[in-house]
């Protein structure tokens, strides 16, 4: 413990304490706001910041790491009352502690803010153990670089760029960038992930140090035939672990609709009901304003009874319901308005050759999209890049910004390409 106390004292993760608390609130609130309010996406937003905790966990852990070499002290090291490894230890540990008290202040953020809106729950810690697991394996990284290369310069700048790139370029991922209601982690991969940590941090301070030139007239006596053994040992059990991560299968999958109540709202007696998971009830106000803009404008659009978000009606067929992407309720408009036009109009399906009839359809959907969203549509367009659309877009839009009246007019002749008698056949 004492040597624990003087390894937390010299560690320069302490002087950069304040600087790591920044660039985690700076990643958590500046990659996106959306998160705000849904427990699942809250959970995944505090274990993101480990994308950026992590590289520099491995090059503070290599400087720790390589202190003593530095300062030509190995003897001291290898003659210590306490073995090695426990003087290691103390070193990973000191660098572990600093590194998981800047993430836990930004996943104690993510619950504060999300509270009042959330209800009820608390972050998923299946996506804070992932994000602890990446802190520990490139924590360990670095630990074990620093004993064997023990440069100030070179090994810290290395182990925490390599790192960086692997996280990026590694082919199985150590951490995810969404967390959608409609799934959750699974078990096992997370905790193969785990295990590969565990097996690298002990490898990280069991491992015997590499003998340079000037030391190898130094007895080994330092290090057990029993701690090599360990080390071996941990070694064979992380390329175990990391060869099962892969096998092991994809660490999101779909969230059986048993597992929990959909929550439903109407926004009057006779308007659509619209059903989504109960992560996502900050929505729902809004949304089922969006179903009651789309409850029969006109007397023949017809409108489904249950608008539900996606993954709450999967099917062999597929799944029909909206999605709500980073925040937007523009993709529910979409699927809404696709839905309302399926109930109304669906029954035909014009020849490739029709082109005036595909591009009234297009219309009278982007038209339905206006209509759920109660914008302008230059405010409903924003932040979305729809590509082959241009021209329903434009139309719709001109529509939708006259008299009721007009649109009525507009709609009908829009219907009349669709539904047209030569072609179309009950």
């Amino acid at each position: 413990m004492n040597a624990y106390g003087i390894e937390l004292r010299r560690s320069p993760l302490l002087t950069a304490f304040p600087i790591m608390i920044a660039v985690d609130l700076t990643v958590l609130f500046g990659r996106s706001r959306h998160w705000i309010g849904v427990w699942p996406e809250a959970s995944v937003a505090a274990q993101v910041v480990t994308l950026f905790l992590g590289p520099v966990l491995a090059g503070v852990s290599a400087w720790q790491a390589g202190r003593s070499s530095r300062s030509g002290m190995p003897e001291t090291v290898l003659a210590a009352a306490r073995p090695v490894w426990q003087i290691e230890s103390a070193r990973l540990a000191a660098t572990l502690t600093l590194g998981f008290l800047a993430y836990a202040v930004g996943c104690l953020t993510a619950a504060i803010v999300s509270f009042s809106e959330a209800g009820p729950g608390f972050l998923w810690p299946s996506y804070l153990l992932l994000g602890a697991a990446t802190l520990v394996v490139f924590a360990s990284v670095g630990h074990l670089a620093g004993r064997w290369w023990p440069s100030a310069a070179f090994t810290p700048v290395v182990c925490a760029l390599g790192c960086f790139i692997s996280m990026l370029a590694l082919p199985f991922k150590l951490n995810v960038l969404a967390g959608p209601p409609d799934q959750h982690l699974r078990p096992l991969p997370v905790a193969v992930r785990l295990l590969f940590a565990l097996a690298l941090a002990v490898l990280a301070v069991t491992a015997p140090p590499l003998r340079r030139s000037a030391e190898r007239q130094m007895p080994r006596w330092g290090t057990s035939w029993h701690m090599r053994g360990i080390a071996g040992g941990s070694a064979a059990l992380s390329l175990i672990a990391l060869a099962a991560v892969p096998s092991a299968g994809e660490l999101r999958v779909d969230r059986p609709v048993t597992a929990v109540q959909p929550l439903c709202e109407r926004a009057d007696k006779g308007s659509p009901q619209v059903c989504v998971w109960p992560e996502h009830r900050k929505y729902l106000p809004d949304l089922a304003r969006m179903a009651q803009r789309l409850d029969r404008p006109q007397p023949w659009l017809k409108s489904p009874d249950t608008f539900h978000e996606y993954g709450l009606q999967r099917s062999d067929m597929g799944d029909r319901g909206f999605d709500i992407t980073e925040g937007h309720v523009r993709t529910a408009a979409i699927a809404m308005a696709d839905g309302v036009f399926k109930e109304s109009l669906g029954h035909c399906r014009p020849p490739y050759e029709e082109k005036r009839a595909w591009q009234a359809m297009d219309n009278i959907r982007l038209w339905l999209e206006y209509r759920s969203m109660g914008q302008d549509p230059s405010t409903a367009d924003e932040g979305l890049h729809m590509q082959g659309v241009e021209a329903a877009q434009g139309a719709a839009t001109q529509a939708s910004r006259t008299s009721e009246a007009e649109q009525r007019t507009w709609l009908a002749q829009e219907r009349d390409h669709v539904l047209d008698p030569v072609w179309c056949k009950p």
